[in-house]
């Protein structure tokens, strides 16, 4: 135990973040993902910790922003989250959370509690249209029990505008006529492109591999080397290297292809 703990506490980060692999305590992981100055180290400390308890207490009171919105998506709660919401007003973390919460009980209470405050009223408030949009989306296509059409899908973008539904999307990710909007809207390009491949990587790590399976198949698309530089730096999150080193092998670009081949340098 004093070995593990004199390199948790090592001066030198590369150190600390391989004693993470070996630690279990998640009291000890707790404290790393509030503290450390290392954003690599906070990031694989929150991806080991599962005590839910712990995780409230770094989305609560963790010194960075990365780490708090990391544990948010670790919070199996919605109830909490909108705890978390009442307590802490930052926007981002708030976004965090409301990306999370999809009870329309637990919305209609934030709108109507006056101790949250008004933004996040707001926020609730505007939650409620999401659902008309997964709605739309998730409808029968005109092919019964097939999946909708890329041009079905282009109609709804068409529609609601790629802004507001590529926000909605990426809360019911784990839906997989979501999956093939987000994909249609990273396809497009422009500034939400960056924001649904983001949603579609974190669909890689979902329950349900075939949600995964169907994230994955609409990364491989990418073709602009802006987006693949985008998808590169998400790969520097611990909690989802491993899938995107995947995805990123999977593509035939030669920003990827460099990439890959530098890494297998180092």
């Amino acid at each position: 135990m004093g070995l593990f703990k004199a390199k948790y506490k090592s001066e030198d980060p590369e150190v600390r973040l391989k004693a993470i692999s070996n630690l279990g305590d998640q009291n000890i992981l707790g404290e790393l993902a509030r503290t450390d100055k290392s954003p690599r180290v906070r990031m694989a400390a929150v991806a080991r910790i599962d005590d839910q308890n712990v995780l409230i207490s770094i989305a609560l009171d963790g010194k960075e922003i990365d780490s708090r919105i990391a544990a948010v998506e670790r919070i199996e709660s919605q109830q909490q989250l909108a705890e978390i919401i009442k307590v802490r007003k930052n926007y981002q973390l708030m976004g965090a959370c409301f990306a999370r919460i999809t009870d329309r009980k637990i919305l209609e209470a934030i709108a109507n509690d006056p101790e949250y405050n008004r933004a996040a009223r707001r926020i609730a408030i505007e939650n409620f249209a999401d659902e008309s949009y997964l709605s739309e989306v998730s409808r029968p296509s005109a092919e019964p029990g097939r999946l909708k059409s890329p041009e079905e899908i282009n109609a709804i973008i068409e529609r609601y505008g790629d802004a507001r539904l590529v926000q909605a999307m990426g809360k019911f990710r784990g839906s997989p006529n979501a999956i093939l909007t987000l994909g249609a809207i990273m396809r497009r390009g422009g500034e939400t492109a960056s924001t649904a491949i983001e949603y579609l990587v974190q669909a890689l790590n979902h329950a349900n591999p075939e949600i995964r399976k169907c994230a994955e198949d609409q990364l491989v698309f990418l073709k602009e080397a802006g987006m693949i530089a985008h998808l590169i730096r998400l790969s520097e999150r611990s909690d989802l290297h491993d899938k995107v080193m995947m995805v990123l092998g999977k593509i035939e670009h030669p920003e990827a292809r460099q990439f890959l081949e530098d890494k297998g340098r180092d």
